[in-house]
């Protein structure tokens, strides 16, 4: 499914799988251009070359059904629930 103006198949993905392999340092080709990419993205917009922090974010799922089994979190209570232990 590539564009028609792409070379056959056979050489994307031939040449996607060189540059996808790792060196001995467990690094490819793709992951140094990407990194490059992001330090000179970063720089023009006059940023660090590398992030100084992370956003880490979790869902809560309501287990309603095994609660009793695993336990319960208190500071995640369901709206619909009013009981109180």
């Amino acid at each position: 499914m590539l564009p028609s103006d792409y070379p056959k198949w056979q050489s994307v993905y031939y040449h996607f799988r060189v540059w996808s392999e790792k060196d001995e340092t467990g690094v490819s080709i793709l992951d140094k251009v990407l990194q490059k990419l992001v330090k000179q993205i970063r720089n023009e917009d006059l940023r660090r070359d590398k992030t100084t922090f992370g956003i880490v974010d979790a869902q809560s799922v309501q287990n309603a059904d095994t609660a009793e089994e695993k336990g319960y979190d208190a500071g995640k209570k369901c709206p619909e629930s009013n009981a109180t232990s």
